[in-house]
């Protein structure tokens, strides 16, 4: 994984110093945080699910909730969300090649201001949800900031509902039923179970076993191009392209009031080539995973995600370098 040098992440490296006393304690009291991770040991490579709960008299929903893991000064991953009704945001973040056997840091941000540090150890085969922890973060008046539900609906976007998969592998399914969704059709992820067999290769159909564990490349998923192939039975047009870096027809497509199906690789680039019994290539990666993408600004691109049953937000530079894992593969989907 490369090390992230976008101006979020050394924003978030930097608040601390910026602080008039250099630490959560400058803020009054006030506000509850707690943030968990699926493991404060967890090795290099993995993708730790996060979540952070905001709490100022009740639940704060709509707060910006901004991560950057990081090991001394280099940068491995940063991500930003929004808390919900609940005043939970369901985040995660990405070791990356961070070493083995150093301490690291995972920075908290709430509505711009830095609330504190969670420490974690990188451990030499660590799990990524083995050793969860829950860890309260001190803090202030942070329901005043910025951030808000409403910045999860950027001018450039298009209306699309939030939906949780209902299965571990299922997130092409529910990101089908999401994007439909946004044309007023009603389906299910299980609407599409009929229409596709099994198959070693995801470009033909579903490779393993769709209620497996998410992460590997046994139990998998499955690409655009078969899901494209049924949407005529749906009364769906649907067009498949490949960005490969290009973010043009993405964007034109939200212009034009049109949600896409992206696939995103959130562990980096550990694809590789199979030869299926036809002779045919395919590339599988791990940590493959789909989700709609409906907005976009100058900063980034906005996702509604199966995988956390809400939206969420990318960073161009991190959303491009997860896309291009699989060469920008897209779907896109409207009524005929």
């Amino acid at each position: 994984m490369r090390r992230l040098g976008v101006a979020l992440a050394a924003a978030l490296i930097a608040m601390p110093a910026l602080l008039a006393a250099g630490s959560p304690e400058a803020f009054a009291a006030g506000s509850q945080i707690w943030v968990e991770v699926g493991s404060e040991t967890p090795g290099p490579g993995c993708y730790v699910a996060t979540s952070v709960e905001v709490h100022e008299g009740g639940p704060v929903a709509g707060a910006e909730i901004a991560l950057a893991f990081h090991v001394d000064s280099d940068v491995y991953s940063v991500n930003r969300g929004f808390t919900d009704d609940n005043g939970i945001a369901f985040l995660g973040f990405d070791l990356g090649d961070a070493p083995a056997g150093r301490a690291g840091s995972l920075d908290v941000n709430v509505n711009g201001a830095y609330i504190g540090s969670v420490p974690l150890a990188i451990t030499d085969g660590g799990g990524c949800d083995d050793n969860p922890e829950v860890f309260e973060l001190g803090g202030g008046n942070v329901s005043g900031g910025g951030g808000g539900t409403a910045n999860l609906e950027p001018v450039n976007s298009v209306w699309v509902p939030a939906l949780w998969q209902q299965r571990g592998l299922s997130c092409e399914y529910a990101s089908l039923a999401i994007a439909m969704a946004a044309y007023g059709t009603q389906v299910t992820e299980w609407d599409f179970d009929p229409y596709f067999g099994q198959s070693s290769n995801p470009h033909v159909g579903f490779r393993g076993n769709i209620y497996g564990e998410w992460g590997g490349t046994d139990d998998y998923g499955i690409y655009a191009e078969p899901l494209a192939a049924v949407m005529p039975e749906f009364g769906y047009w649907a067009d498949v392209f490949y960005a490969n870096g290009d973010t043009s027809q993405l964007t034109r497509y939200i212009d034009n009031g049109t949600p896409v199906l992206v696939w995103i690789g959130l562990k980096g680039d550990t694809g590789y080539y199979e030869t299926g019994a036809d002779g045919s290539s395919y590339w599988i990666a791990a940590g493959q995973h789909t989700l709609v993408i409906y907005g976009y600004d100058a900063d980034g691109v906005y996702a509604s995600d199966p995988a956390i049953g809400a939206k969420r937000f990318y960073g161009w530079g991190d959303f491009i370098w997860m896309w291009n894992v699989f060469d920008g593969m897209s779907l896109a989907i409207g009524p005929n």
